[in-house]
């Protein structure tokens, strides 16, 4: 027999703090369905849920229509659609929110390095879903639907023009 005492025991189970997740997928750097995303530069962003983003597009088409139909007395075919694509595109391009996003605390960034989108990808944002919603009314439908099923929550429009929604 040995004089030696018994090793103490393993305290890892006991641990306060909980374990690392395991590594997800990292195609677009986020697992699916994580709620997060990695920028080019390093930063992790959490996405804005779906809810949030329909709650969004919900006061915003409110806000919408009221402009309208304000401008809507003066011609009522061209002006509201150009109003509407300049609130869109310049609340967009010049804060990354429209006031109903920042109602609810999202906003839009560029994907790559999470800074203001800018012009271009905020023109292209109102105006791919704008066409689809034109055309037949189920493509736009499905521009703004097909974040449910992405795994960095992005709608067509989105990815088009690079950018990601997430929590402000």
């Amino acid at each position: 027999m040995s004089d030696m005492p018994p090793p103490p025991p393993d305290d890892s189970a006991w641990s306060s703090e909980p374990p690392a997740p395991p590594p997800g997928p990292s195609d677009h750097g986020a697992a699916p369905d994580a709620g997060f995303a990695a920028l080019r530069t390093g930063e992790t962003v959490e996405l804005a849920r779906a809810g949030q983003r329909l709650g969004a597009r919900l006061i915003d088409i409110v806000i919408g229509v009221v402009i309208g139909v304000i401008v809507g007395f003066v011609d009522p075919v061209l002006l509201p659609i150009v109003a509407g694509a300049a609130y869109e595109v310049c609340f967009v391009a010049l804060k990354g929110q429209t006031p109903g996003k920042m109602a609810l605390s999202i906003k839009v960034v560029r994907a790559d390095n999470g800074t203001l989108p800018g012009w271009g990808p905020a023109a292209g944002r109102w105006v791919i879903p704008t066409v689809g919603y034109l055309l037949l009314f189920l493509p736009g439908l499905l521009v703004h639907a097909s974040l449910l099923w992405d795994d960095r929550r992005q709608g067509w429009h989105d990815k088009a023009v690079k950018t990601l929604v997430v929590k402000a």
